[in-house]
């Protein structure tokens, strides 16, 4: 009932995302309809559907509108248990799930609570959260109730039997009487073990050891399927929680569409929202599907930007980006974290595979991506936080907090590759006199040109760090000495012929640039980023402008 619940308010936000009413209508529609949603289970004859905000605001509870607008946030049953945020803990994590609680039953004493489970499930773009629940105690009853009645029509049936004589009634009757034990039994293990998902997590011990081709085991054979599938996702998503970072979960992905889905061809792409492109992340094959167009502007790729399922299946070429329109069909389908589409997955199949064949898979695909999103979220969310706390915000260099970090895990690489690594630093002349004179905006400017120049002159394997103010220290790997020399003479040029245009003048600044190179200079990584940083002070000594090779001589002092 929350499922169908949730659907229908899916179609009032599709009808406001359209235009075709505004929010506030549609809010309220979805509320109507809430109030007037009742299903009868068990002893009960008006079971309801409400909803509260993932912050505690009742927004609908059928039976006590007296709490609609109210804060419930800490609201706890007899036995201390916080269920509204128990309830937004399981949204939080999952999406939906249970919660364990007692509560209140209609027209009893309200200072009784009864025990309760209710299936909660988070509407993501208004943070809803859309519950209903049943009492134990009614599932218990049903269950006693129809053990009393099948026992009832047994004696019935063997009394009739005797009072017809017949013995092959007697024994029909008594065989009747074995196969109804042997239903209320396994009826009584399902009850059992349903039971059992409030305070175990799922697992292959609560499947049920019956096979029958009666209606009983289509019920045990559908119980154990729901067992074995919902074990699977629990198991797929407690890995990739556990896994160390994204590309580790992306692996998951991959392993899972091969190994779970036997799907042969497939990519996942990750949408980077602030540079509007995509980055492949999973290639099955040699080559792309799609358009390497989509992997520099998003907007080409149609599930990043409906942020909706693509099928060719449903309508041929219905992706213009997809390049193999001809030969293959394809299902994308968006990966929703944060609010918008954070990956898309293409699945790719040959002309000949009809969709009916597909599209049990895809649904079962979809679950498991849906448990994957909010660690994707997390997991991308922490390597940006990671990145943010190593990166200079202004020139997008790495900061001295990684050189800390990095520095012995880099030295030990080098020194067990045995090459060498050219050091330069790098401190523009005269900074000082473009803050004061044109302010710290030319001058941030300024920094910018020299970043620049910089990234011209070394290779991708290189490494920038903006060491102070304006110093620069850059690594270059497997270098030796003439290369590293003719490396800092390129970033000198560079600057010393860019050109910041301010009002009616243009400024040009120089830069002075010493060189080591270690382990050659020393065993000690730090030691040498020191050689550079003397060398770098002899060059301005000896006017500025000049890139200059450390030397022992240079070394006055154990004091530096």
């Amino acid at each position: 009932m929350v499922n169908v619940a949730i659907n229908q308010i899916n179609v009032l936000y599709k009808e406001y995302a359209d235009g075709e009413i505004s929010k506030a209508e549609a809010k309220d529609e979805a509320i109507k309809m809430i109030y007037s949603a009742r299903y009868n289970i068990g002893d009960s004859q008006a079971n309801y559907i409400w909803i509260n905000t993932i912050d505690g605001i009742m927004v609908v509870d059928p039976p006590k509108p007296e709490l609609n607008g109210k804060n419930v946030w800490d609201f706890k049953d007899k036995n201390g248990v916080s269920l509204f945020r128990d309830m937004e803990r399981v949204v939080k994590t999952n999406g939906f799930g249970y919660v364990h609680y007692c509560w209140p039953k209609l027209g009893k004493p309200k200072n009784v609570c009864y025990p309760k489970m209710s299936y909660v499930r988070l509407f993501y773009p208004w943070q809803w959260i859309v519950g209903s629940g049943f009492y134990l105690d009614s599932i218990q009853k049903q269950i006693d109730e129809y053990s009393k009645r099948k026992k009832h029509e047994m004696f019935r049936m063997i009394l009739l039997s005797f009072l017809l004589g017949g013995g092959v009634s007697c024994v029909s009757g008594v065989v009747f009487y074995v196969i109804i034990s042997r239903m209320v039994y396994h009826l009584y293990k399902v009850g059992e073990v349903s039971g059992k998902f409030v305070y175990e997590e799922i697992n292959k011990d609560l499947k049920l050891p019956y096979e029958s081709k009666d209606e009983l085991g289509y019920l045990v054979g559908n119980f154990n399927a729901f067992i074995d599938e919902n074990y699977k996702l629990s198991l797929f998503k407690k890995t990739i929680e556990e896994d160390r970072d994204i590309e580790s979960v992306y692996a998951r992905i991959e392993n899972l569409l091969k190994g779970e889905f036997d799907i042969k061809e497939f990519s996942v792409y990750e949408v980077n929202n602030s540079k509007n492109a995509l980055k492949n992340v999973v290639l099955s094959g040699n080559e792309l599907y799609c358009k390497h167009d989509v992997l520099i502007d998003s907007t080409l790729c149609r599930a990043a930007r409906t942020a909706s399922e693509v099928s060719s299946f449903e309508e041929k070429g219905v992706c213009l980006s997809f390049a193999k329109k001809d030969k293959k069909n394809h299902i994308c389908i968006p990966l929703m974290i944060g609010g918008g589409v954070g990956s898309v997955i293409q699945i790719v199949f040959n002309n000949d595979i009809e969709y009916a064949d597909v599209a049990k898979n895809v649904k079962r695909i979809k679950k498991f991506l849906k448990d994957a999103a909010p660690v994707i979220d997390s997991k991308r969310l922490l390597a940006q936080l990671q990145e943010s706390n190593v990166r200079d915000p202004l020139t997008n260099l790495y900061n001295r907090r990684f050189l800390d970090e990095f520095a012995s895990t880099f030295s030990e690489s080098i020194k067990r590759r045995n090459t060498q690594v050219g050091i330069l630093m790098c401190d523009i002349d005269f900074f000082k006199q473009v803050n004061d004179v044109y302010g710290h905006n030319i001058g941030d400017e300024m920094l910018k040109v020299v970043v620049n120049s910089i990234y011209k002159a070394v290779r991708e394997a290189d490494i920038a760090v903006r060491y102070g103010g304006e110093e620069f220290l850059i690594l270059l790997q497997d270098v030796n000495e003439n290369s590293a020399l003719d490396v800092a003479e390129r970033i000198r040029t560079n600057v010393e012929s860019a050109e910041i245009a301010v009002s009616n003048s243009i400024i040009k600044k120089t830069v002075s640039i010493g060189v080591s190179i270690f382990p050659y200079d020393s065993e000690d990584f730090w030691k040498c980023v020191k050689y550079s940083d003397v060398a770098m002070y002899k060059a301005k000594e000896s006017g500025r402008n000049r890139v200059v090779r450390f030397e022992e001589s240079m070394w006055e002092s154990e004091e530096y």
